[in-house]
């Protein structure tokens, strides 16, 4: 092997192992260069980057005793090198050989010019050099020079410029030696750029990991929030920044984190400027959106953690990922932002990275991170001036330093990328708080009201009562029971219940004072707490509170009354926890309600007696069905013309084992509060019937029975089934039951009333309108029901010797049976006065005392019996058959 080619082979080898030890790119440049120089014995060899502007600077440079000027630092301007030129130098690789003395250049392509493949050969060509060009070069001392291009990633990164003083030819040999040199300049360029972009990977992860770490530290949240922001402003390279996050669900107000510079407006992302600009609307805030569309959003967001692409970020709104894209503000001296530019004119920030925290139209703020201005010092090649003299090349290459002052930094697309990454862990972290927020105030909270519920309340109470005990105070515990509320949700539905509910809210807490709470404890009860109270100021909140509820209640087009019963228990004398005073407010509450509604009670021991009586009532009558320890006694319902027994009502009694004959009024209530009306009255009509059937076995003549249907019995859905399968099995005939529903009960649903009743008319049963005329039935209803007979209640009759409106109503009640084609029948006749009167009025049948108290079974066989063995029954003040 020659020695030249061994040398040439040997400065290859070198630049390589340099290339692979090296990690420095600049410390690689100038290498080649200088073994560039060495090989080639030129005078001058420098390598030249373009920048993003077209222009270019010395880089890398190595001189031969200083025969020609240093270049090196240096920049030249874009229209140094014409496009045509940059654009040969890109797509075929081309060389330019100048020789300034002959005024000829050799150009060679080394790809093919249209799809750029490799040539076999290479592509020279000859051609006159421009005056210009020539000129160029003599300015400079050059008279024989060498361009090489360096390519990285398809495009033009640079040049490599070779300069001779002298007259110089390069042979073929040292062309492809260069070419070689410089295509492992390229390998060294490409190795650093991966290199730089995999050790800013690293940083930015770390960065990343070191601020998802601090956003779970066990730091406080002012403290984590803080901290992040410092750490992604110097990861950020920033003077500044700030943190602003909106007000959040739990009325909690917006908070602001800042560090480094700042602008003059101390809260400038509530300003008008910062909403216009970026786009901001009420609906991109939390605080309105409902804790299902906040976890749904915190859940997404979580699988975008790593946003792989950038929008535009000329404005903020959100890319097809969900992530909103950045907004960067740059020259911001200039009018172009409007309110916004005012804010930072005076300080020395000069460009403002905003990156909103949200995904999708869930917001919670914006991270805004800010550069200050900076002054840049350029040297120039020779003085570039801008008249016709720039027609021609420069004739000094002499350095003149540019000066711009107040400069607006850049920001990398990586740097964006990082800033989005570290905010969208913010949004995270900040909506995961929210979420818990969210879930801690609902866990706390009832839904509808946002009053505190139970768990909240018992918390509040225990902690009253602790100060209450440390102080020697009183205190009070309150239970709130709204009356018939349940008629509203099952006449009118649960929407306007909900709604009616809100209201009571509304009106409870305008009547407390500050220190006082009220809880939803369930359905439509209500718990409330006064601390530091007396019991006459307790009296006239529980006062305020009754006739406060007492007012109308608008709903849906519809005037409503609502009254509640409420009972009341005082700390210490009723109870030194929460448990017992509330247990006794409770019962307090119950005493309400059975002294009539609507009023208030305050706790006495006396009450838990009561309470424990009813409890142990409730129970015994839970078993009493399956004990067998109901009777039903029947009372004669007479015809008033003929003195003669023409029916009889089923009146249910208790029998219990040590209580003895429990009356209706005690027992009849509880049913119908534990739903055990339904079996007890299913029980009745099958006794009623069975006893129907006993007497006619007994021979005695056929007699309809009236069963009354308390409201619950009367909605069951298989009423009619149920019915008809009695009257089955016993093989009673259908007319010779009479069923009594009372005027309220056929109210609560008209169309349901007409159809059961309809088809219990159909299977022959006898229907009677109980209690007629202490209702709300209007006579538009009334002429709808298939009924037989109306039945005036007895508290008309009572008095109807005495009192002149019940005389009216009486009248009133009988003359609309008789228009209606109805039998009327009167209860609790007890005068022969009353009788009378009732017979003056053209009433049909009448019961009562005067004629009868509810017979046991065996006493009513009995007198059946002996009406039967006389031509007729003649009662007192009856008029013979």
């Amino acid at each position: 092997m020659s020695k030249p080619r061994l040398n040439q082979e040997s400065l290859l080898h070198r630049i390589t192992n340099r290339i692979r030890q090296s990690l420095e790119l600049q410390e690689i440049l100038m290498t080649a260069a200088q073994e560039i120089r060495v090989f080639l014995d030129i005078d001058r060899v420098k390598i030249y980057r373009f920048e993003s502007d077209g222009s270019g600077e010395v880089i890398a440079e190595a001189i031969k005793d200083k025969r020609l000027p240093s270049l090196l630092g240096l920049h030249f301007p874009a229209g140094d090198i014409p496009s045509q030129s940059r654009d040969l130098f890109l797509r075929a690789r081309q060389r330019v050989i100048v020789d300034v003395v002959a005024q000829r250049k050799i150009l060679s392509q080394l790809d093919n010019l249209q799809t750029g493949d490799s040539l076999s050969l290479e592509d020279v060509r000859y051609a006159p050099v421009d005056p210009c060009h020539v000129q160029y070069l003599q300015a400079m001392g050059v008279l024989a020079s060498l361009i090489i291009p360096i390519l990285h990633q398809n495009r033009l990164w640079g040049l490599v410029a070779i300069h001779h003083a002298k007259p110089r030819r390069f042979h073929d040999r040292e062309l492809q030696m260069v070419q070689l040199l410089v295509d492992q300049v390229s390998i060294a360029i490409a190795q650093s750029n991966l290199l730089k972009q995999v050790q800013q990977q690293a940083h930015h992860e770390a960065t990343i990991n070191r601020i998802s770490s601090l956003l779970h530290c066990p730091l406080t949240l002012p403290e984590i929030r803080q901290t992040v922001l410092e750490e992604t402003v110097k990861a950020l390279q920033g003077s500044g920044g700030r943190l602003y996050l909106g007000a959040e669900p739990a009325n909690e107000p917006a908070q602001l984190y800042t560090t480094g510079v700042q602008p003059t407006e101390a809260f400038i992302e509530e300003s008008a400027g910062w909403h216009e600009y970026l786009g901001w609307h009420e609906s991109s805030n939390v605080a309105h959106t409902t804790h299902q569309e906040l976890i749904v959003a915190w859940e997404q967001a979580g699988r975008s953690l790593l946003p792989s692409t950038l929008a535009d970020y000329s404005s903020p709104t959100a890319n097809p990922s969900g992530l909103p894209s950045p907004c960067i503000l740059a020259d911001l001296q200039l009018s172009q932002w409007c309110l916004l530019a005012d804010t930072f004119s005076s300080t020395p920030i000069r460009s403002v990275l905003i990156i909103p925290l949200q995904y999708r139209h869930q917001g919670v703020g914006w991270l805004s991170i800010f550069r200050n201005g900076y002054d840049t010092e350029v040297l120039w090649a020779g003085r570039h001036n801008a008249d016709e003299r720039n027609q021609y090349p420069r004739r000094s290459f002499e350095a003149w330093r540019e000066v711009k002052v107040d400069q607006s930094p850049e920001w990398s697309q990586d740097e964006v990328k990082l800033a989005q990454t570290i905010a969208l862990h913010l949004y995270m972290a900040t909506m995961q708080k929210r979420v818990e927020s969210l879930l801690r105030h609902e866990a706390s909270h009832d839904r509808l009201t946002n009053l505190p519920n139970r768990l909240l309340f018992d918390e509040q109470l225990s902690l009253a009562l602790l100060t209450a005990q440390q102080r020697g105070e009183m205190l009070a515990a309150a239970f709130l029971d709204l009356d018939r509320f349940k008629t509203v949700n099952d006449t009118l539905g649960h929407a306007v219940g909900d709604q009616l509910l809100k209201q009571v809210t509304q009106r409870l807490q305008g009547c407390l004072r500050q220190c006082d709470t009220v809880a939803r404890w369930g359905g439509d009860e209500f718990t409330l707490l006064f601390p530091h109270i007396s019991i006459d100021e307790v009296s006239k909140i529980a006062r305020q509170i009754l006739d406060v509820l007492g007012a109308p209640i608008h709903l849906e087009r519809q005037e409503l009354y609502i009254s509640a019963s409420l009972g009341i228990a005082l700390f210490p004398y009723d109870g030194e926890d929460a448990e017992t005073l509330l247990k006794n407010a409770d019962t307090a509450m119950y005493r309400a309600k059975q002294q009539g509604r609507n009023n208030f009670q305050l706790y006495s021991p006396e009450m838990n007696t009561k309470a424990r009586e009813q409890l142990e009532l409730e129970t015994d009558l839970r078993k009493a069905l399956a004990r067998n320890e109901f009777l039903l006694y029947y009372q004669p319902q007479v015809d008033i013309h003929t003195g003669s027994i023409v029916s009889a009502e089923a009146l249910v009694r208790w029998q219990h084992p040590q209580l003895g004959l429990v009356p209706p009024n005690q027992f009849i209530p509880l049913a119908e509060e534990t739903g055990l009306i339904c079996p007890l009255g299913e029980w009745v009509i099958r006794a009623a019937c069975i006893q129907h059937q006993a007497w006619r076995s007994l021979g005695l003549p056929p007699l309809r029975i009236a069963v009354n249907l308390s409201a619950r019995q009367f909605q069951q859905q298989d009423l009619v089934k149920i019915i008809a399968s009695i009257l089955q099995e016993t093989k009673t005939e259908p007319h010779y039951l009479e069923l009594e529903i009372t005027e309220s009960t056929v109210m609560q649903d008209v169309d349901f009333t007409i159809a059961v009743l309809q088809e219990l008319r159909e299977m022959g049963i006898q229907i009677a309108m109980d209690d007629f005329g202490t209702g709300y039935s209007s006579l538009n209803s009334i002429k709808h029901f298939p009924l037989h007979t109306l039945k005036i209640d007895q508290s008309f009759v009572r008095d109807l010797m005495t009192d002149s409106s019940d005389v009216a109503i009486a009248r009133a009640i009988v003359a609309l049976g008789k228009g209606l084609n109805l039998k009327v029948m009167a209860e609790g006749v007890e005068t022969c006065d009353q009788l009378e009167f009732l017979r003056s009025l053209g009433c049909d049948g009448a019961q009562g005392y005067l004629f009868s108290r509810p017979l046991s079974p065996t006493a009513a066989s009995e007198l059946l019996a002996q009406e039967m063995n006389l031509s007729s029954r003649v009662y007192p003040c009856c008029p013979a058959a």
